[in-house]
């Protein structure tokens, strides 16, 4: 499968999305949104997981949007970065 370049998404574009419903997002649920579509952009996601990720966003509970957005913002650990550790465990010799 061919990778495709980022889509860099701005909050405007994230809420244009909701004019198919028919209803205007929530403040939060815009920036989830966003998030969300940052996060398709860091994976490379087609145009399918995109509308199956905007869907399940819309779909969420308000009272789960905190907890998404913040899941949705953390950074990734990518694998590189299990075979190339920041930090190591060194024992400290005692003389």
């Amino acid at each position: 499968m061919k990778k495709q370049t980022p889509q860099h998404t701005t909050a405007t574009e994230a809420r244009s999305g909701m004019a198919e419903t028919g209803r205007q997002p929530t403040p939060l649920q815009a920036q989830v949104l966003l998030a969300a579509r940052r996060r398709c952009d860091d994976m490379g996601d087609g145009q399918a997981a995109r509308d199956q990720m905007k869907h399940e966003v819309l779909q969420t509970p308000a009272e789960l949007l905190p907890d998404l957005l913040t899941a949705l913002s953390t950074a990734r650990i990518t694998r590189t970065d299990l075979f190339h550790p920041t930090t190591t465990n060194r024992k400290e010799c005692n003389p």
